[in-house]
């Protein structure tokens, strides 16, 4: 065998005589004695353990090796890769080089930390370029302990093991350290040992070097791993690691860490000078709105201004402007003298010009200097900070349960805030951008009673005292009002409110403070109900009074018409989604201490679609008061409550049961005591009086003194708010309560309680009728309900618009007979009637329409981004109309296509004929994308057009949405209308099918399509051969020769087309003789039209003298002159 190939051999079984010739130093050799030869079994024995232990040894010296290999190469992958994170390779010799990290290098080197071989890589004497491929993991571990800003592990610092629970980027790197120093000294691994270990570092790795060691860990493990491999990587580990030396600096004396201490504590205890403070709060807007974050991280990081773990910090947050105003502050907070010129430094070359601006303030400031002045705006913001926690940190909202008491954060379930375009928004971005010139936004929250405005309102508020960061744009000053609670003079109101009593700031100076910093003010103004008698409020809102201020109003839908003043844009709170509904039930049960799987019953109703209430459920109101019946009435069922009138009707039994189980009465099915029925009808008749006053907030004197029954503060119908006041639970309580009021009177007198506070003529009322009308959906024996109806009948024909001589007979008529004389016409407005309807209105109207004296034939919907959440709603709404088969003119405008799509879809999909269909496109933005289901829903609408006679797309952005449309039409459509819609050649080529195909087309408008040259030619190439044509029009139409040489032809060829209209176009002289020579041959033209046409002085003359036998020519003479340049 030969022996020069066996050290390649990893694990292999020794030759028997290998024992034989092995000398053993130190051990006396016996005798042999030939008796005592061990036999040949035994022998063989003997060198299989031997053979064994050799293995065993090798494996574990192998384990050393691994190991050692995994620390030399992954180890010190990651090592170099954190250095380089915070030192960039480009910049590291410019950073060794700042004189406060060569100090402590210094320093290093000096104890022996450091050593000559170490020094000499990080400061060549050659001037080389020095780079951190050079250097050990030895190497690294001292720099990112000493250079890199990073925090010592908590408690032991860099010398000892941390805690457990400690994965911060400085305790991984003390483990490494550890596990290098333990490798180290170790000679041998076994197994167990080994897996262990193995285990530990790769955990440090991953989380030290991300996902790319993983592969490096993967080659380690599997690699083979040769003799000489082995020793080379223990040896040269053992070089770096095994010396002792220190890797931090020893300990000062206790004399010396005294004197450094209290040193360091007086150079940072002034911070940046004031005048410093002054030009970064001047400039503040100016790096949050311009400079990009990354941009200037790492020069502070460099000057010490920031450490590495606030790096980290700051970068973790994905928006820009939130990461620039934690820098601001950071830098306004800074102990360092010098932070304000290292931001300044940081953006001196990439932002030259804003750098320019910012010297240029801060010399004029150094200049002049700043006089020490009381920060009235600060003192007023930190006092509203402690007013607002204060405030919101405990919530009564469980009226029945009065032990329990919540902050709002923990009460507040997501509500659905849409803008105007319809696009979801976060909380954090509610507010608007700070006004810094002209008039401040005046914005208004519109939603329904019960759907959360005032929980959202506290919510915006208790946000803005606890989290200054939270908004995408903030402000330094809230003031959150309550309209209801306010009695008297409004700003003496909301300064007491607000501030203590021994405020130091008093109310002149805050309210003139306010006004000379309104771009720092966000006014939050809750229960608002129109134009108000508060002088002063009115002036904030017209922008009279704190100009530049943001004001937010939230109100009802119905109050809109009756602002009292012009909104610059509206948020619409749309209440709960169906997710949030059962957060907000899981959120209650928690509160009462129970858990949601032991009440899956309850989850199993609210997710049921065929449940009366479920389209309920986005209303906070109605969730509360079902959760309310359920927790308190075990016998109530909750899937017999059928409509809101019936929900609020079984709460009030629930809760007056509830308080006699409290007092220990027994009630026998809904006999209640004298006592609890006189106190639910005070409660009637107060709302209904605070309602006919317009009240919403009461102290408890007024509560108390008309009913002398204090009962009625245990019927959970009241809340108390912070301070004096109480409301109701919500203004749909009150109108509930207001109309059950009503309905104890008989028809008579209850008409005249209507008709003397004009209860059906003003929009505030309408909850209140509504529920009116609920009161009396089961009765069936007398005329209330249809009385009720036919009054408010009244009130809409008073309030309609018609066309025709009808008007003032409709408004003159005194006799509800009259009703059945509805006006006819085109166009009926029936916003102001149907509003007392609320929310019902889309439902209602399809009913509405079913009736005999039904005229209208027209329908208008202009759908708004923000339907789009009410989908299902427009989609029944268009359902119900259609099949009422009253409709025959239907028009949309629409801003959404996938709302425009099913709407249409669900509307040909029912109907069973309509005269004309009108498609008006009001999109904002363009259209970038379209999901399949989309354009299926749309393809199905289009091929239902078979049922129309007119089709009309207009205005329409996207080309491609266009030739969709046109590819799917049928070809028995009457007449086409596309005009201002965005035309290209395809859609050309898909109207020149159409013309050719077609057996009813008879006019075809084309008007404004940005359709110009070869396009015209590809349309008249089917217009030659269409039979039905009579109706061209062309206006705006950017002819060319080609152009005009095919319409000539058509012209020519055509027996149908009586009417050509030419408006708005331009003709040469040319253009015009083909024209004329065309028209001249055909027999079939009747007109021709060109207003506002541009036609040459010589093709006037042309078209003028030209002898038509029937045609007329209509605008010509008002048309404009081409001017022709040579």
């Amino acid at each position: 065998m030969d022996e020069s190939w066996i050290p390649d051999i990893t694990v292999s079984t020794p030759e028997p005589q290998i024992p034989t010739v092995i000398p053993l130093e130190g051990i006396p050799q016996v005798e042999e004695q030939s008796e005592k030869q061990p036999s040949e079994n035994e022998q063989a024995n003997m060198d299989q353990n031997w053979a064994k232990k050799m293995n065993i040894a090798n494996k574990e010296r192998e384990n050393v090796a691994r190991i050692v290999w995994l620390l030399m190469d992954a180890g010190t992958f990651a090592l170099r890769s954190t250095f380089d994170s915070v030192h960039p390779p480009l910049n590291l010799r410019e950073h060794l080089s700042q004189a406060h990290i060569k100090a402590v290098l210094q320093r290093l080197h000096t104890s022996n930390v450091i050593n000559d071989k170490l020094w000499e890589m990080l400061y060549p004497l050659n001037k080389k370029h020095t780079t951190s491929q050079q250097y050990d993991s030895r190497a690294l571990c001292i720099l990112l302990q000493s250079i890199c800003h990073l925090c010592p592990p908590y408690p032991n610092g860099w010398g000892v093991a941390p805690l457990p629970t400690d994965s911060s980027l400085s305790a991984d790197i003390v483990r490494l350290q550890l596990l290098h120093q333990k490798v180290a000294r170790m000679d041998m691994i076994s197994p167990e040992e080994f897996v262990a270990l193995w285990n530990q570092i790769k955990e440090v790795l991953v989380r030290l070097g991300g996902p790319p060691i993983r592969v490096r860990l993967h080659r380690i493990e599997h690699e083979m791993i040769t003799t000489e491999l082995q020793n080379h990587y223990v040896n040269l580990f053992q070089e770096q690691w095994a010396d002792g030396r220190k890797l931090v600096m020893t300990p000062k004396s206790t004399g010396s860490r005294k004197r450094g201490r209290s040193m360091k504590n007086k150079k940072e205890e002034n911070g940046i000078p004031k005048e410093d403070k002054a030009v970064l709060l001047k400039t503040y807007r100016m790096f949050v709105d311009n400079v990009q974050a990354e941009d200037i991280l790492d020069r502070l990081q460099q000057n010490q201004v920031l450490k590495f773990s606030e790096r980290q910090e700051i970068l973790s947050i994905s928006k820009n402007s939130e990461r620039m105003q934690i820098i601001i502050e950071k830098i306004h907070t800074t102990k360092l003298s010098f932070g304000f010129k290292a931001l300044c430094d940081s953006i001196k070359f990439k932002y030259k010009k804003l750098y320019d601006v910012v010297m240029a303030i801060r010399k004029e400031v150094y200049k002049h200097g700043i006089k020490d002045t009381v920060d009235v705006v600060g003192v007023c913001r930190d006092s509203l900070y402690q007013t607002y926690k204060a405030m919101f940190a405990k919530c009564h909202p469980f009226t029945w349960a009065d032990n329990i008491s919540v902050n709002i954060r923990d009460l507040y379930t997501p509500l659905d805030i849409l803008d105007s375009n319809g696009r979801k928004l976060h909380l954090s971005d509610i507010f608007p951008p700070p006004c810094t010139n002209g008039k401040g936004q005046r914005i208004v929250l519109e939603g329904a009673g019960g759907s959360g405005k005032s929980i959202l309102c506290a919510m915006i508020t208790q946000l803005w005292a606890s989290h200054k960061n939270y908004f995408k744009y903030n402000y330094n000053i809230l003031i959150h009002v309550d309209i209801a609670t306010i009695n008297g003079d409004f700003k003496t109101e909301v300064y007491h409110r607000l501030f203590p009593d021994d405020f130091k700031i008093k109310q002149k100076d805050f309210w003139s403070t306010m006004e000379e910093n309104s771009h720092e003010i966000v006014m939050l103004i809750d229960s608002y109900e129109g134009k108000t008698e508060m002088r002063d409020l009115q002036e904030i809102i017209s922008g009279s009074s704190l100009p530049q201020a943001t004001v937010i109003v939230a109100t009802n839908p119905d109050i809109s018409h009756s602002l009292g003043f012009s909104a610059d844009s509206k948020l619409f709170n749309m209440g709960y989604s169906s997710h949030s509904v059962a957060r907000c039930f899981k959120t209650y049960l928690y509160h009462f201490k129970a858990h949601p799987d032991k009440h899956q019953a309850l989850f199993d109703l609210i997710e049921n679609e065929s449940w009366l209430m479920h389209k309920h459920l986005a209303q906070p109101i109605v969730c509360l008061l079902i959760f309310a019946i359920y927790q308190i009435n075990k016998t109530a069922n909750l899937d017999d409550i059928d409509c809101i009138t019936n929900l609020f009707e079984v709460f009030g039994l629930s809760m007056a049961t509830h308080y006699c189980k409290r007092q220990k009465i027994d009630v026998i099915g809904y006999e209640f005591p004298e006592d609890v029925v006189s106190a639910i009808n005070e409660l009637s008749n107060f709302a209904f009086e605070s309602l006919r006053d317009g009240k919403r907030a009461y102290l408890e004197d007024e509560i108390v003194t008309p009913s002398t029954n204090s009962m009625i503060f245990h019927l959970g119908v009241f809340f108390r708010l912070n301070g004096p006041h109480w409301k109701f639970t919500c203004t749909l309580m009150q109108d509930f309560l207001a109309a059950r009021h009503l309905s104890d009177f008989v028809l008579e007198e209850m008409s005249t309680i209507l008709t003397d506070n004009k209860m059906m003529k003003y929009s505030r009322y309408s909850q209140m009728i509504t529920l009116l009308c609920g009161l009396f959906r089961d009765d069936y024996d007398t005329s209330t309900l249809k009385s009720l109806f036919t009054d408010l009948a009244m009130r809409n024909i008073s309030n309609t618009k018609v066309l025709g001589d009808d008007v003032q007979s409709v408004r003159s008529a005194d006799s509800r007979t009259s009703i059945s004389h509805a006006p006819s016409g085109n166009q009926n407005d029936y916003k102001k009637g149907w509003t007392y309807f609320n929310k019902k209105t889309l439902e209602a109207l399809p009913l509405v329409m079913t009736g005999e004296a039904n005229r209208i034939t027209y329908l208008d919907l202009v759908l708004q981004p923000s339907y789009s959440s009410q989908a299902a709603v427009y989609t029944e709404l268009a359902k119900g109309v259609a099949k009422t088969g009253c409709i025959k003119h239907l028009k949309i405008h629409w801003s959404t296509l996938d709302l425009m799509a099913r709407i249409l879809d669900a509307f040909m999909t029912e109907v069973s004929s309509v005269e004309s269909i009108v498609l008006t496109d009001i999109c904002k933005k363009s259209i970038k994308h379209v999901s399949a289901d989309t354009w299926a829903t749309l393809q199905n609408a289009c091929e239902n057009m078979t049922k129309t006679k007119e089709f009309a797309f207009l205005n329409g952005r996207v080309a491609a949405i266009a030739y969709f449309v046109l590819q799917h039409l049928p070809t028995t459509i009457r007449e086409l209308n596309f005009t201002g819609c965005k035309l290209n050649m395809m859609c050309a080529s898909e109207l020149s099918y159409k013309l050719e195909h077609a057996n009813s087309l008879t006019k075809l408008d084309i008007t404004n399509t940005q359709l110009a040259g070869s396009d015209f030619v590809a349309v008249l190439q089917g217009l030659k051969i269409c039979p039905t044509i009579k109706h061209l029009k062309l206006c705006g139409a950017k002819l060319d020769r080609p152009g005009v040489i095919t319409l000539s032809e058509c012209l020519r060829l055509t027996r149908t087309l009586q009417i050509l209209d030419l408006s708005n176009c331009e003709l040469d002289t040319e253009m015009s003789k083909l024209l004329a020579n065309a028209i001249a041959d055909n027999r079939s033209l009747l007109k021709l039209v060109l207003k506002n046409t541009k036609v040459t002085l010589e093709g006037k003359n042309v078209i003028s003298h030209t002898k038509f036998v029937q045609l007329k020519v209509i605008g010509l003479e008002d048309a404009k002159h081409l001017l022709l340049t040579i």
